[in-house]
């Protein structure tokens, strides 16, 4: 009868002996991976040209023309006058930051597309482009589409690439922005 007590006391003994040493053993070893450090890596459909390396932005819709080339860290100017206020300056950055770091939602191949007209996409003639032209290297252009049926992207089309591209909406809303309402 004496022996069962004892027998539990020792148990809880070793029980709490057992835990104080996870405890010891984790506060000097153990270590959480923190996920808010993972480094960003972009997957964007511009990844060959570094925004803050961009010279030039021309935007075409229909017959509407615009072009801004930089006047600064931060700053364009239209090619035709003056300089953009802060907040068009701030969207034309922030278009080719999306560019550049935004991942498509979805590439749809050109087997997949296969026998299916541009224009259910909204890319014959697309709504409007944008053309992206760096201090060195190609130039890079880009075609927008319709937005898809739920609204939460749009079809897009890179220039000299045959797939159909449905980027999140919030890419094309930049480049509205910059561009005016329609």
């Amino acid at each position: 009868m004496v022996a069962a007590p004892t027998l539990r006391r020792a148990t809880w003994t070793v029980v709490v002996v057992a835990a104080a040493g996870t405890i010891v053993v984790l506060a000097f070893h153990g270590r959480r991976p923190d996920p808010s450090l993972a480094r960003f890596e972009p997957a964007g459909i511009m990844l060959a040209i570094a925004p803050e390396t961009v010279v030039e932005v021309a935007l075409s819709r229909g017959r509407d023309r615009w072009r801004f080339t930089r006047a600064g860290v931060g700053a364009w100017k239209s090619a035709a006058g003056p300089p953009l206020a802060e907040d068009r300056s701030a969207r034309l950055d922030s278009g080719l930051r999306l560019l550049h770091g935004s991942k498509p939602q979805r590439i749809l191949q050109p087997e997949e597309i296969a026998g299916v007209s541009p224009s259910e996409y909204g890319l014959a003639p697309p709504r409007y482009s944008v053309s992206v032209r760096a201090a060195a290297g190609p130039a890079f252009e880009v075609e927008f589409g319709a937005l898809s049926p739920q609204g939460q992207a749009q079809y897009a089309r890179v220039i000299g690439h045959a797939e159909v591209l449905l980027l999140p909406s919030f890419v094309g809303e930049q480049w509205e922005v910059v561009m005016g309402a329609p």
